[in-house]
């Protein structure tokens, strides 16, 4: 006798398994361009790492003005941390907001530790003892400094704030 195939209701075959990979569907673009990745160049000159190297070598031989002359460029943007949030354009602005600083503060010591170069700046951390001369009060300040360099020059400046330890006498 023959058997005859019966399907039993309510049980369907499972589907057969392919030996080939499923298609993958490509990405999607988003508008013309899709994301990318390029090389980041800071234009002719010295590099992030040159100038900040050469920075913080200057910054602690107290060589400030000569940083200015060397690597400023003449457009330099620099821009004050929180509590000031302010930003001073072009060489001139900026030498007069430094020179009221030095004006209404004297330094007694000050470091600069770096710089840690990134691919189109760098950043160099600073510690300060610093007196205000209006007040009498003597500061220990840290602060770290955000460097954009472009053509061989720092174009902009920002300073974020750290620690201010208030120095009291001891007797």
């Amino acid at each position: 006798m023959a058997k005859k195939n019966k399907k039993k209701a309510g049980k369907a075959k499972p589907a057969a398994r392919s030996k080939k990979p499923a298609k993958r569907t490509p990405a999607k673009k988003v508008g013309k361009k899709a994301a990318s990745v390029r090389a980041v160049k800071t234009g002719s000159g010295a590099g992030p790492g040159e100038i900040g190297r050469a920075l913080v070598e200057m910054f602690n031989r107290g060589q400030w003005a000569e940083i200015e002359e060397k690597f400023w460029s003449p457009g330099i943007i620099s821009c004050e941390g929180e509590g000031v949030a302010m930003e001073w354009v072009g060489r001139a602005a900026v030498r007069q907001k430094g020179e009221q600083w030095y004006a209404e503060n004297q330094i007694h010591g000050a470091s600069a530790e770096g710089p840690y170069a990134g691919a189109s700046g760098f950043a160099v951390r600073f510690r300060m003892d610093v007196e205000n001369r209006g007040t009498g009060q003597r500061t220990l300040m840290e602060e770290v400094g955000v460097y954009t360099v472009r053509n061989g020059k720092i174009v902009r400046e920002e300073f974020m704030y750290g620690s201010v330890t208030p120095v009291t006498a001891r007797s």
